[in-house]
This record gives C-alpha cells, sequence and structure tokens, in this order.
C-alpha cells in the first residue's frame, strides 16, 4: 500500500470541527499520515504603513507561540484515533503559506463557512487555495454532519480536465469505497466545454479497481447541474462528493452562476476538488 500524507489547514485551532472531523475520518479510511497546519496571517497590507509594522510582527509571534503550545493537544487527538501525523506552525499570507504547504501533501483539507464567507465565493480563501495549491482539496462545509468520509461517494463527471483531475485525486478513496456512483453529464456539457472523449470512462474505472456505476445526468442547462448533482448525492446518502472546480472562469461563475458555485454556497457534504 503507498503512502498517502493529508494536510489539514485549521482556520481556528479546534480539533471537534467537521473539517477536522472529516480529516480524522478519512486517514483513518486510507491508512494516512495526517499533518494539522495553523497559519497566523501576516498579509502583505501588513507593511503598508512601516510605523505599524513592529506592532503587527510582534502580534504575530504571539499567537504562533499560543500556535505551538497546543502541539501536544494535536498529537493527543491523532493517538486516540491511531493515526500519525505532525503539528505545523507557520506565519505569513494565508493563502501562500497554505498553498506552499500543501505542495507536500497528497490532499488538502478546508473547511468553508455556509453562513459567512471573506470574499463571494470563487475568491475567498478556500476558492483560492484550490486554484493556488495545485493540490485536490476536501471541502469540508461547516454545516456538514460527518459521521464517515468516502464510504458511499458520488463522481460529478462531466468529461473536462478538472473533473478528470478530480477523478485521479480521488482514485485512493474510490478504491477504498463501499458504493460509488458516477453522474455523467457530458452531454449537458458538450456545447460549451471542450469535452474530454467520454468512451473508455467504465474501462478506466475497472482498471484502476475502482467498481461504480455510471448514471447519465437528466438533459437540460448545463447551470441546472448544481442542484441535480446534490439532490443525487442526497439520494445516494454519500458522503463525499468529487467533483472539477471551475471548468468556466471564476468571474463567469460569480456572475451567471455555476455547479461550482452552487454547491460551495449549498453544499452539506465533504466535496473533494480539483483545479
Amino acid at each position: 500500500m503507498s503512502a498517502f500524507d493529508i494536510l489539514l489547514y485549521l482556520q481556528h485551532i479546534d480539533m471537534h470541527t467537521p473539517a477536522s472531523r472529516a480529516a480524522q475520518a478519512l486517514a483513518t479510511r486510507l491508512g494516512a499520515r495526517l499533518d494539522g497546519l495553523f497559519v497566523a496571517d501576516l498579509p502583505a497590507a501588513a507593511f503598508s504603513l512601516p510605523e505599524a509594522v513592529p506592532a503587527q510582527l510582534e502580534e504575530t509571534r504571539r499567537r504562533c507561540v499560543e500556535a505551538e503550545e497546543h502541539g501536544g493537544e494535536w498529537h493527543g487527538w491523532l493517538a486516540g484515533a491511531g493515526i500519525a501525523g505532525a503539528w505545523r506552525v507557520a506565519q505569513g499570507d494565508t493563502v501562500q503559506t497554505v498553498c506552499q504547504a500543501a505542495a507536500g501533501y497528497d490532499l488538502l483539507v478546508m473547511e468553508r463557512s455556509q453562513q459567512r464567507s471573506d470574499a463571494p465565493v470563487g475568491f475567498g480563501t478556500v476558492s483560492r487555495c484550490v486554484f493556488g495549491s495545485d493540490r485536490p482539496v476536501l471541502v469540508v462545509p461547516d454545516i456538514a454532519t460527518i459521521d464517515t468520509v468516502g464510504s458511499r461517494a458520488v463522481v460529478a463527471w462531466n468529461g473536462s480536465r478538472e473533473s478528470a483531475l478530480a477523478l485521479a485525486a480521488a482514485v485512493p478513496v474510490l478504491q477504498r469505497a463501499d458504493d460509488v456512483l458516477v453522474i455523467d453529464g457530458s452531454e449537458m456539457y458538450a456545447d460549451a466545454l471542450a469535452v474530454l472523449p467520454p468512451p473508455g470512462l467504465a474501462d478506466w474505472l475497472q482498471r484502476h479497481g475502482i467498481r461504480a456505476r455510471i448514471q447519465a445526468l437528466d438533459a437540460g442547462p448545463s447551470h441546472a447541474a448544481g442542484p441535480l448533482l446534490l439532490d443525487a448525492a442526497h439520494a445516494h446518502r454519500a458522503d463525499l462528493l468529487v467533483m472539477g472546480a471551475w471548468s468556466r472562469s471564476r468571474l463567469a461563475q460569480m456572475v451567471l452562476g455555476g455547479t461550482t458555485r452552487h454547491l460551495f454556497m449549498h453544499g452539506d457534504l465533504p466535496m473533494l476538488v480539483a483545479h
């Protein structure tokens, strides 16, 4: 069995959030290493007023020292679940630091607030990390109820580069899943995307040891895919949705709507996404 490394970004030091529980559940299922990362944010804007820089640096150092003190709590939490891992503390611009740290891992886990966000969908911290990390991201809504992750999975397939990346990234999870349903919506996107050749998907899944059923998404406008996918995931009692993120530009999604935007705003289960 090959090694699998997961990085959990903790916006607040709390081992009992939906994201923390999802990361723990997935690490247990995969036999993976799980590292936690806390970033004392120090944005570039902090240096815009030279007279304020010393105070900003001192506050950041204080937060780092406080965060380091939670290392024992982190290791105790991992030990209780029989998981190996480390506690990491860094300072700097949050998005840049998380993306740089994620480069050494197979998967990044982040929690997204459904009630409030620091920016429109597509421009917040989580969205920017999906774009900037070059790693798949498990996006966990803060309203998600976590029991298992990866036991019953729904894969959103539309033939795009993004959905292909997400599917490939999810292989270790899908190989261990009890039930996998692939929702094939490539026909809905045929006019909007340079769709990758759909023939061979069933064979590809079989060759990668993934037992899955493939179900065509009902025809309709592509902007309706989000609600349909969420309904399908609920009907399947899924605990994981695998999908590509932003096959269209972020600006187009914000103005016109789109599948990623809808699921980020209304999703209530973990989503393994890739861009």
